[in-house]
C-alpha cells in the first residue's frame, strides 16, 4: 500500500513509578526467587514433591530458552531490516511505475499512463489537486485495449502553469455505445528515498510512501 502525508498544551502532573512504569513481566530472577522461596517456606511434615520440583525447574529451563530465542529472533529481524534498507537505496533517482493514479510534476509536461480493458470511444481523466479539485480534464478518443502513455502539460483549465508535486487523477472509459470500459490508472514516479516505517523499508517520491511490491516496472 501507499501512504501519502496530508497535503497543546503541556502541564505537570505527579504519578506513582507503577504509574510511570506499568506492570512488570515475571523474569529469570523473579522465577528464582520463587522458587527459593517455595523451598524455604515448605511445610517440613510434608515437603515438595521430588516430581513437582523437577517440573518447575524444567519451566524454568524452558523460559530461559525461550527468552534467549526471542532475543535472537529480534536481533535477526533488525539485521534483515537493516539490510533491506540498504538493498533499496540503489533505486534513489530510478523511475519506477506503480498502479496508482497519480501524476508527477516536475519542470517539463508530466507523464503518466493507463490501461484498458478492451477499446474504447472516448477516456476522461480529470486531474486534481490536493483539495480534490479538478484543475484539468484531459480526452482520449478512440484508445484500443492495453496500455497506454498519457502527457499532462502541468498547467490548469485556465493555462495557468501548476506547482511541483503528486497530483491524482481520476480516469474513466466508455466504448461507441456508451457502456463502461474498465481502466486502471498507472503512475511514473522517480523515488527520491528510502523510510523505514513500521519495521519495513519504503520508497519515498516526496512525501509518498511505496510499498517496493507494488512496482510493477522499473527503469
Amino acid at each position: 500500500m501507499i501512504d501519502a502525508a496530508g497535503l497543546s498544551t503541556t502541564g505537570t502532573t505527579s504519578t506513582s513509578t507503577s504509574e510511570k512504569t506499568g506492570p512488570r513481566a515475571l523474569g529469570q530472577d523473579d522465577f528464582l526467587r520463587l522458587l527459593v522461596t517455595q523451598l524455604k517456606n515448605q511445610d517440613p511434615l510434608n515437603p515438595t514433591d521430588n516430581t513437582e520440583f523437577v517440573s518447575q525447574l524444567a519451566q524454568f529451563s524452558q523460559l530461559e530458552q525461550s527468552a534467549k530465542q526471542a532475543q535472537l529472533l529480534q536481533q535477526s529481524l533488525d539485521a534483515q531490516t537493516a539490510s533491506l534498507q540498504f538493498t533499496l537505496l540503489p533505486m534513489i533517482g530510478r523511475t519506477v511505475t506503480i498502479g496508482h493514479p497519480l501524476v508527477q510534476l516536475g519542470e517539463g509536461p508530466a507523464t503518466f499512463g493507463y490501461s484498458l480493458e478492451k477499446n474504447a470511444a472516448k477516456v476522461l481523466v480529470s486531474i486534481q489537486n490536493a483539495e480534490g479539485q479538478v484543475i484539468r480534464t484531459l480526452e482520449h478518443r478512440d484508445r484500443l485495449a492495453g496500455p497506454h502513455a498519457a502527457e499532462w502539460d502541468g498547467k490548469n483549465q485556465d493555462g495557468v502553469k501548476m506547482p511541483k508535486g503528486l497530483y491524482r487523477y481520476v480516469i474513466s472509459a466508455a466504448d461507441g455505445e456508451g457502456k463502461s470500459v474498465k481502466v486502471e490508472g498507472r503512475a511514473t514516479l522517480t523515488v527520491s528515498g528510502v523510510r523505514m516505517e513500521e519495521g519495513q523499508a519504503k520508497l519515498l517520491v516526496g512525501d509518498l510512501s511505496i510499498d517496493p511490491s507494488e512496482i510493477v516496472e522499473l527503469r
